[in-house]
């Protein structure tokens, strides 16, 4: 007979739960979602059947309680559940997932929050990764697949109005790493991940990306399209600090197209007063501020006087907005570009844009 820890061994190996975990592995998994995931390791079953098993085994007819403790085991990624309605075991990466974003009042040390986010992001690297040749080689797209867009604010409000249902779920990233102090109830997505998401109307979705805009977060679009028009995915709204996708960019010397680029921000310096606000508001330091000394014969005043004038550089932009948003001169204008990459926009051809946009959008 196999000890207890003979199970946990056997556990770790079907989940790959790496060593530094082992010590913390109560936080994650309940003794009857071990003995759970041994039981479909090599055999799906569906509820009926398991229920079955545990009726065969000792006598007492519990399908009620087994179709209860499936539903709550896949709601917390300790399961998934097959086409054929089969349930098996799921993996660390989707079980972290939910408790990044539900559990995470459990305490882990902040040592081990870093490897497992070291670890999510090989997993991102791995899952992203023939996307991102795939758009960095200009090869078509298949719209059924999740390819990430900035989009700007005013075309997140458009596609919300487009989709059939929208769910409000904490943003995994930013749960995950906690590289910020914004908030992590941003996620807005197409289908209801596990059943866990608040549905919610496109008045109050709009009212979120609308905030989150105001706060300095970019919208990120990560959609696809079935055959019979259905589009699904989500809106994200996303910072440099926390989301995946602007360090998956980096890494793979992707910044134009992952997430794709479909603007180029202008700046209109007639308009512009050098209040600094894009300086502060661009995740990717496109817009710098630099001292400077007015002439005198330029000063109205007859007088020395320093100032700041502003800089952008383009090849750093990335087209997502949040500096035209933010600029209470409309001094920054959004420039839809006409490349092979930007004609890969599901955005553009659902409807959603690209419209050139002048500073603030205040729908």
């Amino acid at each position: 007979m196999s000890t207890q820890k003979d199970k946990i061994q056997r556990f770790c190996r079907v989940l790959k739960i790496p060593d530094f975990l082992k010590p913390w592995l109560d936080r994650f998994f309940e003794n009857p979602e071990i003995d759970l995931v041994l039981t479909l390791e090599d055999n799906p079953l569906t509820a009926a059947e398991m229920a079955e098993r545990i009726r065969g085994t000792t006598g007492t007819d519990i399908t009620v309680n087994t179709s209860s403790f499936l539903e709550r085991s896949w709601k917390r990624g300790i399961i998934n559940q097959r086409s054929d309605g089969r349930y098996e075991p799921a993996d660390l990466h989707t079980r972290y997932d939910v408790w990044a974003m539900f559990e995470g009042w459990k305490d882990i040390p902040e040592a081990i929050r870093d490897q497992l986010n070291d670890g999510e992001w090989e997993y991102s690297e791995r899952h992203y990764q023939d996307s991102v040749n795939r758009m960095k080689k200009g090869q078509p797209r298949d719209p059924s697949e999740i390819y990430a867009e900035y989009i700007l604010l005013h075309e997140g409000e458009a596609l919300l109005d487009k989709v059939e249902h929208i769910y409000l779920l904490p943003c995994n990233c930013r749960s995950m790493k906690q590289g910020c102090r914004q908030s992590v109830y941003t996620c807005l997505r197409f289908d209801n991940y596990r059943n866990l998401g608040w549905e919610i109307s496109p008045s109050r979705a709009k009212e979120i990306i609308q905030s989150a805009n105001k706060k300095g977060l970019m919208q990120t679009a990560e959609v696809a399209l079935t055959k019979e028009g259905v589009i699904g995915g989500a809106i994200c709204n996303c910072c440099a600090d926390c989301c995946v996708h602007p360090g998956l960019a980096e890494r793979y010397d992707a910044i134009k197209v992952w997430p794709l680029t479909r603007y180029v921000a202008r700046h209109l310096t007639d308009r512009c007063t050098a209040c600094g606000r894009c300086v502060k508001r661009c995740p990717f330091r496109a817009f710098t501020a630099e001292n400077i000394e007015l002439d005198i014969q330029d000063n109205p005043h007859r007088k020395v006087n320093n100032r700041k004038k502003i800089h952008l550089n383009e090849n750093l932009c990335r087209g997502c907005g949040v500096c035209s948003t933010g600029c209470p001169d409309e001094a920054i204008q959004m420039i839809p570009l006409d490349t092979c990459q930007a004609a890969h926009s599901l955005i553009t051809r659902i409807g959603c844009g690209p419209v050139a946009a002048f500073g603030k959008n205040d729908s």
